[in-house]
């Protein structure tokens, strides 16, 4: 089964990033695959391919490492498109100055290293993602999107999910298989 861990987003974030994805939708209704409301999230850490066994290990580190926190505050939320050269993703980066989930985050992928699994090296960064690019866009539309301004403010969150996605043609469904609040 294919896992991931994510923060959830408050309703009103739901909301608000929606919104911005129904605007985009009208500068791009093809060649992006949007992400529906219901899998809006922020991005903790992709597990992929993951043992059955090992799930109760998996939500028993998260439900202890998550205890230890208060809500995390998310701030300056900025529209990017990555990469530069080739563009794939259409996110919304936020920042966390709160060095402890940045501890739980090297913990986690120390564990998931020492139970079997590839975790990515790269630098972490939160993110909420808006949608995956299927083909180049004009230069005209990744403008649009970069110039459009954010009415989304400063915000906390407070539950961790592990998910299952199941990859399908019409886009991922998420299937909720823990929840902890922190």
């Amino acid at each position: 089964m294919r896992t991931f861990v994510a923060l959830d987003l408050p309703e009103n974030i739901k909301e608000d990033v929606a919104g911005v994805i129904s605007n985009f939708r009208s500068y791009s209704p093809h060649g992006v695959n949007w992400v529906p409301r219901e899998n809006l999230h922020i991005t903790f850490q992709f597990i992929g391919e993951t043992k059955e066994e090992d799930i109760p290990k998996i939500a028993e580190f998260l439900e202890n490492s998550f205890s230890e926190l208060s809500a995390l505050l998310f701030t300056n939320p900025k529209l990017e498109i990555l990469p530069g050269r080739d563009p794939k993703i259409i996110w919304i980066s936020l920042e966390n100055n709160d060095s402890s989930i940045q501890k739980v985050l090297k913990r986690f992928k120390s564990k998931l290293r020492k139970m079997g699994y590839k975790i990515d090296s790269r630098r972490f960064r939160f993110h909420i993602t808006l949608g995956r690019i299927k083909k180049r866009l004009p230069e005209k539309t990744i403008e649009q999107i970069l110039t459009t301004e954010l009415n989304i403010k400063d915000f906390e969150v407070s539950k961790v999910i592990l998910y299952q996605s199941l990859l399908r043609p019409l886009g991922s469904r998420y299937i909720e298989i823990m929840k902890f609040n922190f």
